[in-house]
């Protein structure tokens, strides 16, 4: 559902009122930036996915049709853009071979901390190491409280492929953190 406000905002960012489109961006920039560091995993790459995803958004605005969320909208930018940046970066990862060092392993663990976070940390390395299709479903709908069929639209799948992703994540999941089961 959109608000009278959102719209009007909206149809004047498609008649170039850069003012409002800036509105538009601060209504949802901090959901953006919280899906675009889940999605990424890393900060930088969080904060590239953030401004490449309102740059479309602004290029494209014209073409939003007042059909659907603007919020909807948006996170299916996100989401599409961090799978091509993904592709981008394996590639350029590949082509430096020299470059194999992930920087975070360069921080070192606080071991006063380290038996409060060994739950969070196996459950978001369980996540890391989903395939691509579960892991941005498992976000959606686990890290971003979004519904099944708010999930299909902005992934552009049927709600049942929504679901089967998910059954598949948490099959994943549970045998992943079994050990962690009855802790």
């Amino acid at each position: 559902m959109m608000t009278e406000e959102i719209k009007e905002l909206i149809q004047n960012a498609q008649n170039d009122d850069k003012g409002a489109f800036h509105q538009l961006v601060a209504l949802h920039d901090e959901r953006i930036m919280i899906l675009s560091y889940q999605l990424m995993k890393n900060e930088q790459d969080a904060e590239d996915l953030y401004q490449e995803t309102f740059i479309k958004a602004y290029k494209h605005i014209g073409s939003f049709r007042l059909e659907s969320s603007f919020y909807t909208w948006l996170y299916r930018i996100t989401v599409n853009t961090s799978i091509n940046l993904k592709r981008k970066l394996s590639k350029l990862r590949l082509q430096d071979p020299h470059d194999d060092m992930d920087p975070l392993d360069m921080i070192p663990e606080s071991t006063s901390e380290e038996s409060s976070n060994e739950i969070s940390d196996a459950v978001r390395n369980a996540a890391d190491n989903l395939p691509e299709k579960q892991r941005t479903v498992f976000i959606l709908k686990y890290l971003q409280n979004m519904k099944i069929k708010e999930i299909a639209s902005i992934m552009k799948i049927g709600e049942g492929t929504v679901k089967k992703y998910l059954f598949r994540a948490m099959e994943k999941m549970r045998k992943d953190l079994k050990e962690y089961r009855y802790v």
